[in-house]
């Protein structure tokens, strides 16, 4: 129940607008100068100050100020005679609501005070959506900047246990069976798959925090797309899809960081390995077109539900991210290719469907000899 304080000298016009605003359902209560309403508004809040502007002693105005400092959040409604419309406005200045001229009707007077409540109504969801944004805003600094302190914290250890594996595999510590060397070949893949996922979250958090781009250099694009699909050629094999290659012998060169490009394409060819089917393939094409390079990363057989298309770009999500997903991972591939190919002034879309699998293309603008596409 809303609540109004009314403020006039004149008895009659007090009695009549304090009955008819309890007929509308509001907790009323009435006072008849400036001194009699502070002494009411120190002892109860009210949500509506409606006053007569002239009155013996303090004025509406004057109780305008003094009620502005202490309820800043009172809708204040001036009732004033027509020759002190002047005056009225001058307070909108100062902190009313609205005012009206009296004489009014009733429905007149109800209307302006249920639309002060709103707006105050408005007005206070605004602060409160204001706040929880900020803090909001804090918690997702505090998550990043732990997930960067946690993903610091395993490179340490993890880089450790690489380098013994790898003096143990190749009998730097004595000889080691074959049993041994299959479990250890086995232990070292984790570690690799761990490492790739502590990159793509550092990556994540630093493209978070506007470090896209940490270098701009020239980039061989051929070169680093031929030697991504050689890093995950064994995986293809493994799973019985064929990899096939269209890229140019020829490409202009890219500016950019060379590191988070490979990242960026590791990711997507990745996905179109882990999302693919025994039997089908993986494709990667390069045209020039439109002054740039136009990537596409294509697996035959594997297509995303149109419902799950929007969600592929959300962080930390895959298209299901239910225990029974297809396929582990943190969910942050595709939202982390997209960080690092906005931040090169590039753009990425998705097909999927038609029976052709899902394709994911990646446009990027070529290196310029007067270093124009420099950010």
């Amino acid at each position: 129940m809303s609540s109004i304080l009314i403020v006039d000298d004149e008895e009659g016009l007090l009695e009549s607008l304090t009955a008819a605003f309890l007929t509308q359902g509001y907790r009323v209560a009435g006072a008849r100068s400036a001194e009699a309403a502070l002494e009411r508004l120190a002892g109860t809040p009210f949500d509506v100050l409606l006053t007569d502007l002239v009155m013996p002693g303090t004025d509406g105005l004057g109780l305008l100020e003094q009620v502005r400092e202490r309820c800043p959040a009172m809708v204040v409604i001036l009732m004033t005679a027509g020759a002190t419309v002047e005056s009225a406005v001058q307070a909108l200045k100062g902190g009313a609501y609205d005012y009206v001229v009296k004489p009014f009707t009733l429905p007149a007077i109800f209307h302006v005070v249920a639309r002060g409540l709103e707006q105050q109504r408005l007005r206070q969801e605004n602060l409160q959506l204001s706040d929880l944004n900020r803090r909001l805003r804090e918690l997702d600094q505090v998550k990043l900047n732990l997930l960067s302190a946690v993903s610091h914290e395993f490179r340490t250890p993890l880089t450790i246990m690489q380098g013994w594996l790898d003096l143990l595999l190749a009998g730097q510590c004595g000889a080691v069976a074959l049993v041994q060397q299959e479990s250890l070949a086995a232990i070292r893949s984790s570690a690799i798959r761990l490492e790739r996922l502590i990159a793509n979250l550092l990556a994540f958090i630093q493209c978070e925090r506007g470090e896209g781009i940490r270098a701009r250099l020239a980039v061989d694009p051929g070169a680093l797309l031929r030697a991504v699909a050689t890093e995950l050629t064994p995986e293809c094999a493994a799973r019985g899809l064929t990899l096939f290659l269209a890229i140019p012998t020829s490409l202009p060169p890219m500016q950019g960081d060379g590191e988070r490009l490979r990242l960026a394409f590791f990711n997507l060819l990745e996905n179109a390995v882990k999302f693919n089917e025994p039997g089908g393939a993986v494709r990667i094409e390069v045209r020039e077109e439109d002054g740039g390079l136009t990537v596409g990363v294509t697996n035959t057989r594997g297509e995303v539900p149109a419902a799950r298309v929007p969600h592929l770009f959300l962080p930390f999500t895959q298209g299901d991210m239910g225990p029974a997903r297809p396929a582990g991972g943190l969910g942050l591939g595709l939202a982390l290719v997209r960080a690092i190919v906005e931040a090169h002034g590039g753009a990425l879309s998705l097909e999927t469907g038609h029976g052709n699998g899902t394709s994911v293309f990646v446009r990027l603008p070529a290196a310029r000899a007067d270093g124009a596409n420099d950010k």
